[in-house]
């Protein structure tokens, strides 16, 4: 039964959405555990279910809860971004144009969807690439502006920079805040030239800090999970594995040129009390574990758009609309 709707404590209403797999559809899933609201060790968000898809492997929350407004403007991009060193966020962007520059011969037209601050374009800008962003959240958007810029404020499903044609679209910790990442990645492959590429930077639900971080919730008695975030910052809605990426890509038209497992940084909260001060050096040593072992917290992809017909997507996309409005 479908609840109605919530209220999370920062103002946000959440409209309860019973929704299949937005990853390939399938209605069965495996219940992970709860997560927001009770099922929060400091009340944010509300509470939802989340599951993984039986079929192919994605996280998601069932029911989805859609936000009537912006979420992300409740945030000042300091309080959203508290956690993003903007010089290193420059550095990355230079290298991953050089990177893209490697494969193509030469430095062409990029375009980051939801770019937020856009300091990975400044840094693609300084090695000669001409770029472009989308962003949805006004603050975000001036801020990437400020620094010379061109930003479309809008988001990705009426975005018109997506009309254009690219060497190179960043998909930057973007797709994991996406309803319907089929969607979004046929647009993306319509927008880029033949031989173009995606740039896809995601959590790795499946790492090894997740599992443990689940067993753990169970050995304190309690159900909650640790997957996603749907309904308080950063507002992770759908997971992906790399099984379930790889699938979603090829599913969509592109080829997975590389893809690694990186450790990122812990990021839990200060701690207060001997107890978080453990949990956090628990975590530390078990991010370390898993990239070593090839079970690390992020994704980070590269993936080539393939030779076949551009309609061949277009179809895709239809169908998948029209079974997510059925």
């Amino acid at each position: 039964m479908i609840s109605s709707n919530q209220a999370s404590p920062d103002g946000v209403i959440w409209r309860p959405e019973d929704r299949p797999c937005p990853v390939c559809r399938a209605s069965e899933a495996i219940w992970i555990g709860f997560r927001g609201g009770d099922a929060h060790r400091h009340g944010k968000g509300v509470r939802t279910n989340v599951v993984c898809c039986s079929s192919c492997g994605c996280f998601y929350s069932r029911p989805t809860f859609l936000p009537l407004s912006n979420p992300y403007s409740k945030y000042s991009s300091e309080e959203y971004f508290q956690w993003h060193d903007s010089q290193q966020k420059r550095i990355i962007g230079e290298e991953l144009a050089t990177f893209a520059e490697t494969l193509q011969g030469h430095p062409g037209r990029m375009l980051e969807i939801g770019c937020g601050r856009g300091e990975l374009l400044e840094g693609a800008k300084s090695k000669g690439w001409s770029v472009f962003g989308v962003e949805m959240t006004p603050e975000f958007a001036r801020k990437a502006k400020d620094e010379g810029i061109e930003v479309e404020i809008a988001s990705v499903q009426k975005a018109t920079l997506l009309e254009n044609r690219y060497d190179v679209v960043l998909l930057s910790a973007i797709l994991e805040h996406l309803y319907d990442p089929i969607e979004i990645l046929v647009k993306v492959r319509r927008a880029l030239r033949r031989g173009g590429l995606v740039f896809i930077d995601v959590p790795n639900e499946g790492s090894l800090s997740m599992r443990i971080g689940n067993a753990y919730m169970r050995l304190r008695r309690r159900p909650w999970s640790v997957n996603l975030s749907p309904t308080f910052p950063p507002y992770h809605v759908v997971g992906f594995t790399p099984r379930c990426l790889r699938h979603v890509l090829t599913s969509t038209g592109f080829k997975v040129h590389t893809l690694r497992l990186p450790r990122w940084q812990n990021n839990l909260p200060p701690f207060r009390s001997f107890a978080e001060r453990i949990e956090f050096v628990g975590l530390t040593l078990i991010q370390y574990l898993g990239s070593w072992i090839g079970m690390g917290d992020g994704i980070c992809c590269w993936a080539v758009a393939n030779d076949t017909p551009i309609a061949a997507y277009d179809t895709l996309s239809g169908m998948e609309s029209r079974h997510a409005a059925g």
